[in-house]
């Protein structure tokens, strides 16, 4: 026996084992004793939402010439004349009488001047012919507005919108969308849909729910699953926003509050310039845009930027800060502005990410909450109980079919007891790498110990081919013909598992997970040391 602990298969396997008998032993907590395992919504209780996500991929026929005269037309109550040269980035707005930048700054064109000329002013506004088409879009649509590409001109509409009613907007300025499905299609992209889930893991994690699970299907529908949360709490938790807070610096350590967020009616993707600096424009409400005009002069910011920093938090964390732009202090002198951009520099990941902080509660793109549900704490405790069940007839079963088979403890023994340490091993997984345990996970578990008793067994058969176990060279090169099957079986297994893996859906995705995680335990660390074990103790016994 003494061959036996000092074999190399032996000692892994049982260093595992008491590795995962410290990883799963309880620990105190607020209610007690309590394991590292993590339940999921079937077992812990808590409610499920699905969300489809509303938008349309569109690529319109657009003048933008004749956008910005129905644009500036409207606003300034008066015929336009615009100009624009072939490759450049500046239009050119000529208008009978005057016109303020305020006017100008609240159609979406920050970057312009106004210069009056005699009766009339000239307007110079910084856009690309892709910029006004967007602008007109977002502006339209209220809603954000993604470029996707030039060949074709296309862009993503992040809200609920319809062909007919899409249509009718570009009718106005003289455009049309591309015929058939080309033209428009229902859907976001995969990036937006990844973004959307990000927005909910950070408010999630922000929340202390770190635990919850979202899972995206198909790039249009979002599944999360809320443990120990009720309905009304999840669906309030997904469409909450994190309070958003602007303040301007007056002192070194002080500052003062001007506006929440809920001044802020719209956020626009991070822009970068030619000089490769970054900006994420917002837009401010009417009431936001005078509340910060008032702040900035009344703390000096608008005279003195650089001592009085404008400064952004989310549930009381900074998570941006900076003077204001010279251009906007200017402007803010004479009156509100609606329309800004925080410039972040050339850090387009840092412009990435203030963007989803300003936008977090309020995702890319409108959801529609098409399924919801709840499991109560009771139920998820008498499923608890009954998975528990489940689990202990299921290592029985297995062992008294071994033992019929067999009928000799000596092999009994040590192939329950493998079975055993597998599913200790694979449990001690699941809570090391945080993994939720639900139902079908559970599932997951009882299909590997019976495949695990079926790979012992060819074990034990292939060594007792002729009745008695070998010794020598013969053990050794049966034992590896019942490996070969063995890999070639759990191979099998894992090639099966992996589409049901890949297909993102909750249920699915735990049951091959867990599989496959206790297959490879199995093959690699318990069957092994099971061959040694039973070899040993057999030959002893002969």
């Amino acid at each position: 026996m003494t061959e036996i602990t000092k074999d190399p298969r032996v000692i892994i396997f049982f260093a595992a084992v008491i590795a995962s008998l410290l990883i799963l032993a309880p620990m105190p907590g607020d209610g007690g004793l309590q394991t590292r395992l993590k339940y999921g919504l079937d077992l812990e209780g808590g409610s499920w939402l699905q969300l489809k996500l509303q938008g349309a991929i569109v690529q319109p026929q657009l003048d933008p010439i004749k956008i910005l005269e129905k644009q500036f037309g409207d606003a300034l109550n008066r015929p336009v004349e615009v100009e624009w040269r072939q490759g450049s980035t500046e239009y050119t707005i000529a208008v009978e009488g005057r016109a303020t930048k305020a006017q100008v700054d609240d159609l979406g064109y920050p970057q312009s001047t106004v210069t009056p000329r005699g009766n009339a002013t000239r307007i110079t506004i910084s856009a690309s012919p892709v910029g006004v088409m967007m602008n007109y879009l977002q502006t339209s649509l209220d809603s954000d507005v993604k470029y996707l590409g030039p060949d074709p001109l296309s862009f993503e509409i992040r809200s609920n919108v319809t062909r007919e009613s899409l249509e009718e907007i570009l009718a106005v300025v003289g455009g049309t969308l591309a015929p058939g499905d080309a033209g428009f299609s229902e859907g976001v992209t995969e990036e937006t849909v990844d973004e959307t889930k990000q927005i909910l893991d950070r408010k999630l994690n922000r929340l202390g729910l770190a635990d919850i699970k979202v899972r995206v299907v198909d790039n249009k529908f979002i599944l999360i699953d809320l443990a120990g949360v009720t309905v009304t709490d999840a669906q309030d938790i997904v469409g909450k926003p994190g309070i958003f807070e602007i303040r301007i610096q007056t002192t070194a350590n002080e500052s003062i509050h001007v506006l929440y967020g809920g001044e802020i009616v719209d956020v626009s993707l991070p822009t970068g310039d030619q000089s490769g600096n970054w900006g994420v424009p917002f837009t401010l409400s009417e009431e936001g845009a005078l509340a910060f005009q008032k702040a900035a002069i009344d703390t000096g910011a608008t005279r003195n930027r650089m001592d009085h920093e404008v400064s952004m938090h989310l549930d009381n964390e900074l998570i941006f800060s900076a003077p204001l732009a010279p251009d906007l202090a200017g402007s803010l002198e004479v009156a509100p502005l609606r329309s800004m951009v925080a410039q972040v520099g050339g850090d387009s990941q840092r412009a990435h990410d203030l963007y989803i902080h300003l936008r977090e509660g309020a995702l890319p793109v409108n959801v529609e909450i098409i399924g919801s549900g709840q499991v109560t704490a009771a139920l998820g405790d008498q499923f608890k109980k009954q998975v528990f069940i489940a689990g202990v007839l299921a290592m029985l079963a297995a062992g008294l079919m071994v033992f019929l088979r067999y009928r000799n403890p000596k092999i009994v023994v040590p192939m329950v007891a493998t079975s055993f340490s597998e599913v200790l091993m694979m449990l001690a997984v699941a809570a090391l790498l945080n993994w939720q345990l639900d139902l079908a996970a559970i599932a997951g578990l009882i299909v590997v110990i019976g495949t695990g008793i079926d790979h012992l067994v060819i074990i034990t058969d292939e060594l007792l081919y002729e009745g008695k176990m070998p010794s020598g060279k013969v053990y050794l090169a049966r034992l590896s013909s019942a490996f070969g099957i063995i890999m070639a079986a759990a191979a099998t297994t894992i090639v099966a598992m992996l589409p049901l893996f890949g297909m993102g859906f909750g249920a699915f995705k735990s049951f091959a997970l867990i599989t496959i995680a206790g297959v490879l335990i199995g093959v690699f660390i318990a069957r092994p040391a099971f061959g040694r074990i039973v070899g040993k103790i057999m030959q002893a016994d002969q």
